[in-house]
């Protein structure tokens, strides 16, 4: 029998956490981009045929959110009041990247401008989705709590007991 147990992959639970944020935020973001892509189309239906072009603004979407929330994650994750300072800073920051990515992916040149204003203005009218992307941000700022929490464990010195090493 031939085993497999040294070709799998083994995350920490912190690592988990990363990921789960990043897959979460990347579905709200493609989910957003579906949003962006209908209110564009001029019909009041849900469901429609999407064309080629649909399906890359909403895979953009998807890139750009998993991007933003890595040029933000430096924000994301810290303890404390001066922790949650950062994130707030961090969702501003996060949500600014991510559309103008998403944006620019989906059409460069005038998408770097047209992704935040697409973005503000579908938040505007459904503010509903606004709450719904802050508090996936908010979890992803629990999220990545858990892997600082872990990464901090790493870098600390025990206390000396008295026993010379």
């Amino acid at each position: 029998m031939f085993q497999r147990d040294k070709f799998r992959l083994s995350l920490t639970d912190g690592e988990r956490s990363v990921v789960l944020a990043y897959i979460g935020v990347a579905l709200f973001g493609a989910g957003l981009s579906f949003t962006i892509v209908n209110n564009l189309g001029g019909d009041d239906t849900i469901l429609r045929s999407l064309s080629t072009y649909d399906y890359w603004v909403i895979f953009a979407g998807a890139v750009g959110a998993a991007l933003g929330l890595f040029v933000g994650q430096g924000r994301l994750g810290h303890a404390g009041w001066p922790g949650a300072r950062r994130a707030i800073f961090g969702l501003i920051v996060v949500t600014f990247a991510a559309t103008v990515t998403g944006g620019t992916l989906a059409l460069p040149g005038y998408g770097t401008m047209f992704g935040p204003l697409a973005a503000g203005l579908t938040f505007w009218e459904t503010p509903l989705l606004l709450l719904f992307w802050t508090i996936i941000l908010i979890a992803c700022h629990m999220l990545f709590a858990i892997w600082r929490r872990e990464r901090d464990t790493l870098f600390v010195i025990e206390e000396d007991d008295g026993i010379p090493i």
